[in-house]
């Protein structure tokens, strides 16, 4: 029997190789692909949402064992991505809510020019923030592209 010395090694080398040198390529697609989504539920729902698909990171590519990995995030996307019910936040003798009151003129006579609660029925008219599942649903298409 023939035997090829490092051979084993050296194929797993290569294809880590390829596969780091591909992975800038696919994050990009799959950046691609979470902006667009983020963008179709800005467009629905109303929202001035750039930041959210603006601020991605990326880490640089991490090699262990036999993967090659890289991480993206969104910071500030948690929100979004899984939505908000409508819920009540308190307030306490440190925490207060201020907002202007109602313009001089549409505002009864003797009433504040600020309003002061303790606590805020957040999201009672706006039935909250719906989820969006950009992210997720971008991950589902890209899985999807790489296996055609």
């Amino acid at each position: 029997m023939t035997t090829l010395d490092g051979f084993e090694d050296a194929a797993k080398e290569a294809l880590l190789n390829e596969a780091e040198d591909q992975l800038p390529e696919l994050t990009d697609r799959l950046v691609t692909i979470a902006e667009s989504n983020w963008r179709r539920y800005a467009s629905r729902k109303g929202y001035d949402i750039d930041l959210i698909w603006q601020d991605v990171e990326t880490t640089t590519a991490r090699r262990s064992g036999n993967t090659v990995s890289q991480r993206i995030t969104w910071p500030f996307s948690g929100l979004f991505e899984f939505g908000v019910s409508p819920h009540v936040i308190e307030g306490n003798p440190y925490l207060s809510f201020t907002w202007p009151a109602p313009p001089e003129g549409t505002r009864p006579a003797g009433a504040p020019k600020h309003v002061k609660t303790q606590s805020v029925n957040w999201g009672s008219v706006t039935g909250g923030i719906g989820e969006s599942r950009a992210i997720r649903d971008a991950l589902l298409q890209f899985r999807g592209e790489l296996r055609k």
